[in-house]
């Protein structure tokens, strides 16, 4: 084999070459265009075929690292983290440069490459569902911090608001204050206006139509009107920017049902117990198709954020919580392991056994994921959905990955599920 580092910027992609003895062979950069890469290939090529270079990267989400692969490349996405590492054992002065990084990471895929795992891209459509899904939490995220600015900015600018809806969140709430963003215009509202308006709206619940006409008139704490007027603005593109985001988010849910329904494996995510639609899903991005993603149940609990870090040294040992792993496949376990309990015997037994040991809710939530990830991965590999008395009767009569301590045997033992 051939190794190869490259650094990459949105100028260059500065790269070195070496053989298999480790010998500096070529280096240089390309501009970051198509040109560029093709001016790369024809640099590579002169010294072996695609099938025999192995290069090694940072970053794996880019365009030419999927031009790389379509070549047929073998390539190798480092962490920053050890690659750093490896820099700083190699010189302790402390220089980075695009030079040097390039030659840092030829060095360390050439003596470690046969520690490392090459890049496996998974099926196209697995990858477009894990982007939406992806794409969908991240608009979550920026509505929920867009309601909590506009609750304080309510309770400060909008005192009189408050109340007049069930939720500040829901689609009425929004279009009011859209149409009507101060405290003064509120008030020049009578009962029959707002009730006429509630109609144009659509608004279903007639019943609490008294109880807003009440909010309406009840006295509230006066605004300085230069104070309504500063904050208008702010409050009409808060109330017009979630609405958009709700409708953005219903589109990429009916994207990813789609995405979803059309997946050969959606089955199995479905049979797991409190995998809804916006879980199995998830589930089914995290864990992909390829079934050499992942070399042991280990390494995908590590890469998931289920399994804890250990750090030993003689007597002294300290468990605690990974921080360095995907944080949507962490987040997305975590929450299915909450919804499992409602709807899964063992798994609730468990989470009792681990909060009864001492631990904190969301320990115990990660311990529950924890198992659930092999349990996942062994429905990839038989291509069977879950089935809650088929796992327990092959933990109750399999010594090995069993023990009499497990949670689930001690329920079979008390011959309930409940």
């Amino acid at each position: 084999m051939w190794f190869v580092g490259i650094d990459w910027s949105h100028q260059k992609l500065d790269y070195e070459l070496r053989d298999a003895a480790g010998r500096v062979v070529s280096s240089g950069d390309v501009r970051s265009t198509a040109e560029g890469l093709a001016d790369l290939f024809v640099k590579l090529d002169r010294h072996a075929p695609p099938e025999r270079i192995a290069i090694a990267f940072e970053a794996v989400n880019l365009a030419w690292v999927q031009a790389l692969c379509d070549r047929g490349y073998t390539l190798y996405p480092l962490n920053p983290k050890m690659v750093k590492a490896f820099r700083e054992t190699l010189s302790a002065a402390g220089d980075k440069s695009d030079s040097i990084d390039r030659s840092v990471l030829a060095r360390l895929l050439a003596t470690l490459h046969t520690q490392f795992k090459p890049w496996r891209p998974d099926a196209p459509e697995i990858v477009a569902l894990r982007i939406a899904c992806q794409d969908r939490l991240r608009l979550i995220e920026e509505r929920t911090a867009k309601v909590n600015e506009l609750q304080a900015i309510l309770k400060a600018f909008y005192p009189a608001v408050l109340g007049l809806f069930g939720k500040l969140s829901s689609r009425v709430a929004l279009q009011f204050l859209r149409q009507f963003p101060t405290q003064q215009q509120m008030h020049s509202l009578t009962p029959k206006r707002l009730a006429s308006w509630l109609r144009r709206q659509h608004y279903t619940a007639i019943g609490r139509l008294e109880e807003m006409q009440a909010v309406l008139g009840r006295a509230s704490i006066e605004v300085p009107a230069h104070l309504q007027q500063a904050r208008a603005q702010r409050i009409g593109y808060l109330a017009a920017s979630l609405l958009e985001l709700d409708d953005e988010i219903k589109r990429h849910e009916r994207i990813i049902e789609q995405a979803f329904d059309a997946l050969p494996e959606a089955r199995l995510y479905r049979s797991l117990p409190g995998a809804g639609p916006a879980l199995a899903p998830a589930l089914a991005a995290c864990f992909g198709r390829d079934p050499q993603r992942f070399a042991s149940a280990a390494s995908a609990r590590a890469f998931l954020g289920t399994a804890p870090v250990t750090w030993q040294s003689g007597r002294w040992r300290v468990v605690a919580f990974r921080r360095a792993c995907w944080k949507f496949g962490r987040r997305t376990l975590h929450m299915f392991a909450g919804t499992s309990l409602a709807d899964c015997a063992w798994a609730k037994a468990f989470y009792r056994q681990q909060r009864a040991s001492g631990h904190r809710h969301h320990e115990s939530l990660r311990a529950v994921a924890h198992k659930w990830v092999k349990i996942i991965l062994a429905m990839r590999k038989t291509g069977e959905p879950y089935d809650e008395s088929r796992f327990l009767d092959s933990r109750r009569h399999n010594p090995v990955t069993s023990s009499p301590a497990d949670p689930e045997i001690a329920v079979l033992a008390q011959g309930s599920l409940t």
